[in-house]
């Protein structure tokens, strides 16, 4: 049997439905058709990826005994209560269970990541990401920057505060800030300019990170590599995860849904002193 999955979203619902691919497999065989296709390229879990440019006609779709279509956002992750991977095992009858947590392939990736960290004279580094929302499907450097949720970026006053701070702990250790090139750029780092599939790749061999809800915290299961993530308009308890350090201004530990809203621009407020000491408390763990 063949079954085709349409996934649709970013590339954070994209690496979360890569949970889902092992209990897939052992029903069927599974092909997927994304806008995404580097979250899916590689995977054994997968006979073959189809990007979504292609016609949904395509005869290697039609070819297939099922096409399954979900979208998460428009069903009971609504409620604030499931984890986007649980929303997606629930839509595709998978059993879900909290250790589920996405896996890109990237390893075909870790020479070009190599060479590119050799040619800007980079040993040890951390990798930050502050700002995002914007599709990396279609993007154009020369647009203004526009994020779709800006609530969930981390001030730049803050953040190069945060790098500030970084440096000065850090002083052998690279910062480099893994944004697209028309976001916002801080002093004493080197902005990353390789493709968002490398980044992962990159990630795996960090010193660790600090992020917002975008990329690196998504990726960073995959990578197995915690840091610290400073949530805004988004809930941790759906999209992030417990290896990592999970700040926002109103909780602390434990997530308190009486406290969130969603509007609230202090959610992300986190003073810049509180991320460092969040993140040395992950280095000083992780050299033990």
């Amino acid at each position: 049997m063949l079954n085709t999955y349409v996934v649709e979203g970013g590339v954070g619902k994209c690496t979360a439905f890569t949970a889902l691919l092992p209990k897939l497999k052992k029903k069927s065989e599974v092909q997927i058709y994304t806008p995404y296709i580097g979250c899916f390229a590689s995977n054994p879990d997968v006979k073959l990826v189809l990007e979504q440019t292609l016609p949904l006609q395509d005869a290697r779709i039609m070819a297939s005994d099922n096409i399954f279509y979900s979208e998460p956002y428009k069903s009971n992750f609504q409620f604030g209560k499931q984890h986007i991977i649980e929303s997606y095992c629930e839509h595709h009858g998978v059993e879900y269970d909290k250790s589920m947590t996405g896996k890109l392939y990237t390893e075909h990736h870790k020479e070009a990541v190599k060479e590119w960290l050799t040619k800007n004279k980079i040993g040890k580094y951390i990798m930050i990401q502050f700002s995002g929302g914007q599709p990396q499907m279609g993007f154009n450097a020369n647009n203004q920057y526009t994020s779709l949720n800006p609530n969930r970026n981390y001030q730049p006053f803050l953040a190069q505060q945060v790098v500030n701070m970084l440096r000065e702990e850090y002083k052998d250790t690279t910062i480099i800030n893994c944004v697209l090139p028309n976001e916002p750029h801080y002093n004493d780092t080197i902005r990353c300019d390789l493709h968002w599939t490398q980044l992962h790749e990159m990630l795996k061999d960090a010193e660790g990170f600090v992020a917002i809800d975008s990329c690196l915290q998504h990726f960073s299961p995959s990578a197995n590599k915690a840091g610290v993530v400073v949530w805004g308009s988004t809930r941790w308890t759906q999209f992030g995860y417990e290896q990592n350090t999970n700040l926002q201004f109103h909780m602390s530990d434990e997530w308190d849904e009486t406290k969130f809203n969603d509007s609230d621009p202090r959610n992300n407020m986190i003073e810049p002193r509180l991320i460092i000491d969040e993140y040395k408390k992950i280095i000083t763990t992780k050299d033990k």
